[in-house]
């Protein structure tokens, strides 16, 4: 069993606190005066995909994102919102592209434009270790109290899956502005269970090395995709990188930004 440190808890207390900062990035085809510059909103409390680390933002999305920008000759800047805030922005047109592990939704899809699928992932229910809650049976969930960012997918599943068969009401999640205060409560005892996906639990445990593990994992493939606002320019030559990069430097990304 893992022990609570002192720098996990307040690397999810200064994570909480990060919310709304700037970062003004050059790539490193900047001196090109006819660079366009993009606007691009992120929530750097999901990893692997985008998180801090000293003070920067990094993971699998901002690797990605930056190669982008340095073989197409971009520069950008990465505005950081809570979750729900980032789909907004991206939704209202005040950025081109989101990211953050930004599940792909038909109900999104009405309001912002996907790139191609870029990771598959399924789903978790996490706990702390040493409670080892283990649920067996999906009867034993309403047992529990579940929580996670507002805005995130989960969401949406509970309330085509999970409430109309009585299984757990919408109306117990507890909502949350990012992770980082719903892994709090997590910690401190007022939360049961988090809602996560299977690379944000491998981050926890394997890479900052947090006291997480999975009491049920949800049978659900969960394509992501970067976001961009509705007939994006960009949107068709980012798909075509990520093919140049493949699959495998992708999963590359994944298993570097999780161990």
């Amino acid at each position: 069993m893992i022990k609570i440190s002192q720098i996990s808890t307040k690397r999810l207390l200064l994570s909480a606190c990060i919310l709304l900062t700037l970062f003004s990035v050059g790539c490193s085809k900047s001196d090109n005066k006819n660079s366009k510059v993009l606007q691009a909103a992120i929530s750097p409390s999901i990893p692997p995909f985008t998180f801090e680390e000293k003070g920067q933002p990094v993971g699998i999305d901002i690797e990605i994102f930056k190669g982008f920008c340095e073989s197409r000759g971009y520069t950008y800047n990465l505005k950081a919102y809570d979750f729900q805030g980032m789909l907004g922005a991206v939704a209202s047109g005040q950025v081109d592209v989101a990211f953050s592990g930004i599940s792909i939704t038909p109900k999104r899809m009405e309001v912002m434009e996907f790139s191609n699928p870029y990771v598959q992932n399924s789903w978790d229910l996490i706990s702390l270790t040493k409670r080892n809650i283990q649920i067996t049976n999906l009867a034993q969930i309403k047992n529990y109290s579940i929580g996670f960012p507002t805005g995130a997918v989960f969401m949406g599943y509970i309330e085509n899956e999970w409430a109309p068969k009585g299984i757990y009401p919408t109306n117990r999640v507890k909502l949350y502005p990012s992770y980082s205060e719903a892994l709090t409560d997590l910690n401190n005892g007022n939360l049961d269970l988090v809602f996560t996906d299977s690379s944000m639990l491998l981050t926890y445990v394997n890479k900052m090395k947090m006291p997480f593990t999975s009491s049920y994992q949800i049978p659900y493939a969960d394509q992501l995709g970067f976001a961009f606002i509705k007939g994006s320019p960009i949107r068709d030559d980012f798909n075509k990188y990520l093919a140049e990069l493949g699959p495998e430097k992708i999963k590359a990304m994944e298993i570097k930004w999780t161990k």
